[in-house]
């Protein structure tokens, strides 16, 4: 039977062929099966490792921050209307003053006698006048006479009105709440008309001043809302109440002003502060500055993981502090890469590994 089946085969050779060819292919399936499976964790193994964190987009109020410095509401130096000695100190420096209370007293001299014979003189006037005109509406008067009774019943007047104020400008009041900041004349001294005797300075509501650029001056806008945080850590709000139309030459910047309670005076002129405005509202996602990158053209941006593929996406700084920077540009949640992204380029193959935000 063998030979038989033998003999069959030897006259038909295409099936010794047949048989040749399956028993190859056969061979080559079993290993190639078994090369590509060892093949692909050598690749997988040989791919850059990457550190990516997942981030989703939140919304935050753009700000404008400036650096600012705090002043007075209002500053007056307070001087003499009358010439003469000081008499009499009440108010110190320093200290706070209500609107209308007495800092000081100049020596009236010889007015208070002054406005009585002017004040005498005044009632004989007002007398005289009096008659004169009585006498006009007779007929037994002329009205030039009259007229001259009316002119010195002025004078006198006059004359009085001058020597209350004189006596009344002997002492020196505070025209608004405020403190006394300097001192300049001291009891004994003489002082003339306009001779300083103290600056008084009204620090509620407290002003703190700022620079913006033209770039943001036309977003703001008159009682929009401000917060200041000064060096201690003190974070106050407040109103904007001034708007500079002209910018400063040297700078080309334009000053503002913020207004804020300052009930109880704690918050004195010259402070440092630091300024910021809400401006509009934003998506964005907060990054530590070591995962921003540039592409070839100088776009800053980030890179992130796409499929395993590295993916350049530009952003737009928002803004920036000594944590991190908020970057807008984003609607999906992403994965950037946050640790290795110096080593790898847009368009590579990566092994991400996941890391918490």
């Amino acid at each position: 039977m063998f030979f038989r089946l033998y003999r069959y085969i030897a006259l038909r050779p295409y099936w010794i062929a047949l048989l040749i060819l399956g028993l190859l292919v056969l061979w080559l399936l079993l290993p190639a099966d078994k090369s590509v499976a060892e093949r692909q964790p050598t690749q997988q193994k040989n791919l850059p490792k990457v550190q990516t964190t997942h981030f989703i987009p939140e919304k935050m109020v753009k700000s404008l921050t400036l650096y600012g410095r705090s002043e007075a509401n209002s500053h007056a130096v307070i001087g003499a209307q009358v010439a003469g000695e000081v008499v009499n100190v009440v108010a110190k420096k320093g200290r706070y003053v209500n609107a209308g209370s007495t800092l000081a007293e100049i020596d009236k001299s010889a007015l208070p006698e002054h406005l009585a014979q002017a004040q005498a003189l005044l009632a004989e006037r007002l007398l005289n006048y009096n008659a004169a005109q009585s006498l006009s509406a007779k007929g037994l008067q002329g009205r030039s006479r009259l007229a001259e009774m009316k002119s010195l019943l002025l004078a006198a007047k006059s004359e009085v009105r001058l020597l209350e104020l004189s006596l009344k400008r002997t002492t020196i009041v505070a025209p608004f709440s405020g403190i006394l900041q300097t001192q300049f004349a001291q009891r004994g001294d003489y002082l003339q008309v306009g001779d300083a005797l103290f600056s008084l300075e009204n620090i509620d509501p407290i002003i703190i001043r700022g620079d913006v650029t033209e770039h943001y001056i036309t977003q703001l806008t008159l009682g929009q809302d401000i917060s200041a945080t000064l060096l201690s850590g003190e974070e106050i709000s407040g109103k904007i109440s001034y708007i500079a139309s002209l910018a400063d030459s040297r700078s080309s910047t334009f000053r503002i002003e913020g207004e804020f309670a300052n009930p109880d005076s704690k918050i004195l002129s010259g402070l440092s502060a630091k300024l910021s405005i809400p401006l509009y509202p934003v998506n964005a996602i907060y990054v530590s500055p070591a995962a921003l990158a540039m592409d070839e053209k100088g776009n800053l941006g980030v890179k992130l993981v796409e499929n395993e593929i590295v993916v350049f996406k530009a952003i737009k700084l928002v803004e920036a502090d000594n944590g991190g920077a908020w970057l807008s540009g984003f609607t999906t949640p992403v994965d950037i890469i946050t640790l290795g992204q110096g080593f790898v380029k847009p368009g590579d193959s990566v092994q991400a590994i996941a890391t918490e935000q």
